[in-house]
């Protein structure tokens, strides 16, 4: 999976002098390691979609489940841009399409830890699919001004840095399949930038924005399965 690489402006390589946070936020914040990752595609411009944003609104209430919503822009055709939208993120689907060997992309769709996907699931299921114990040693700490992750990966990664808008946002949708709907999101992607985690670039810090929160996923290069997450909340 590629992406968009993170700049030098966003990103430094920093001395592993800093302290290490806590293995979990305070309650009610999402875990710094969760032990799930859930990514739901989804659009304010589809029907069957308002459900599947319900139930990933419910999965975030768990301390421990990094829940993120992507707008994809491939209904827009049908008479409402998506406010939340991105090329990006259309693109990020479909890299996981190419990695499933799916046919088609869709809206809703679920992705669990990178490995599963469905238009629906149960809490059952998602819990059934938690991240690997072991990781790649990710992990998430604060140097001075700066949010920063660090990993030592042994095998062939791929890494992304999410940016995500905390909580949840109502969106009053005017037209299209859910015209005259007021759609509430959980989590809301904003920027997925690529990490060039490798020997050398074993750690990249951003200065935080206000309402933001942060996602490191570590993906396995060739299945696009999350092999460790962490996530900063500021």
């Amino acid at each position: 999976m590629t992406y968009k690489t993170l700049s030098h402006s966003a990103v430094s390589l920093m001395v592993l002098f800093a302290a290490s946070v806590s293995t979990f936020a305070v309650a009610g914040e999402t875990a710094a390691k969760p032990t799930h990752v859930v990514e739901l595609f989804t659009s304010q411009g589809c029907s069957s979609c308002p459900p599947a944003n319900r139930f990933a609104t419910k999965l975030a209430e768990d301390p421990n489940m990094l829940v993120l919503s992507y707008g994809v822009t491939y209904w827009d055709y049908l008479g409402w841009t998506d406010t939340f939208g991105d090329p990006e993120f259309t693109k990020r689907q479909k890299d996981y399409r190419d990695a499933f060997g799916a046919a088609n992309v869709y809206t809703p769709q679920l992705v669990l830890g990178g490995s599963a996907h469905s238009p629906r699931y149960s809490k059952k299921d998602v819990a059934g699919m938690a991240l690997p114990t072991q990781g790649v040693g990710l992990r998430t700490y604060v140097d001075g001004n700066s949010i920063c992750f660090a990993a030592s990966p042994t095998s062939t990664v791929k890494a992304d840095i999410v940016t995500f808008t905390k909580g949840e946002q109502e969106v009053d949708v005017k037209r299209g399949e859910n015209g005259g709907r007021k759609l509430r999101l959980t989590n809301v992607v904003t920027d997925v930038s690529e990490w060039n985690l490798d020997v050398v670039h074993k750690e990249a810090c951003i200065t935080p924005e206000q309402g933001k929160g942060y996602a490191a996923l570590i993906h396995d290069a060739s299945s696009a399965k999350i092999l460790d997450a962490a996530v900063n909340n500021n």
